[in-house]
């Protein structure tokens, strides 16, 4: 891969930088993260689990707030030519496996109380939960690994290639993705307080 002059992201498929820097690029970040979900309570199971229940809305903020900054600076990037939004990673979508992994995952998180980065956050702080937590994950990835081609067919179903919400709805990631991503996390946000707010009200009355 030949190196470009002028820096443009993501640096890696735009040439910028080499495989090696990219993963050493990769892993200091990884470490940043890792660290700031520890002191941000988020590698604690019960921090995890009370956003299911409505109690602590805490990692429900912080990923919205984390899903609209970085939505706007995408926007912001892509539009001034600091980054190249053709070679970003956007998931291929196949739509029948990913509504039943994603139950199996939603399900498996609010029984656990983690989720695959987390858990490691929790590992690597010494929780026995969330060495558990890798464990079944792990074993469950070595199962689907090796019977993968029993599922195969499965798998590879409802496949319709790079689909982003402004092939669905029309417009550009400009107009469409942006603003209807900004809607979707107001009205999570607002939903999530207004179920807590009836939730500790209803707890008021039963005292």
């Amino acid at each position: 891969m030949i190196a470009a002059t002028t820096p443009m992201y993501p640096l890696f498929t735009t040439g910028f930088i080499d495989g090696n820097t990219n993963l050493l690029y990769g892993l200091i970040i990884g470490m940043f993260f890792g660290f700031i979900l520890e002191r941000t309570g988020f590698g604690n199971s019960k921090v995890i689990a009370a956003i299911f229940h409505f109690k602590n809305l805490r990692v429900s903020q912080t990923m919205i707030s984390a899903i609209v900054t970085a939505a706007t600076w995408i926007v912001i990037a892509s539009y001034f030519g600091w980054i190249d939004y053709n070679q970003m990673f956007i998931p291929l979508v196949y739509v029948w496996p990913y509504l039943v992994g994603g139950a199996i995952f939603g399900v498996g998180m609010v029984m656990a109380g983690w989720c695959p980065g987390t858990a490691v956050v929790g590992f690597a702080s010494g929780k026995i939960d969330a060495a558990v937590f890798m464990l079944g994950m792990l074993s469950g990835m070595y199962v689907y690994f090796i019977e993968f081609d029993k599922i195969a067919a499965f798998a590879n179903s409802g496949y319709i290639g790079r689909y982003t919400i402004d092939k669905l709805l029309g417009g550009n990631m400009y107009t469409t993705s942006y603003l209807v991503t900004i809607v979707l996390a107001i009205c999570l946000g607002v939903f999530m307080n207004v179920m807590k707010s009836t939730i500790n009200k209803s707890e008021e009355k039963i005292v």
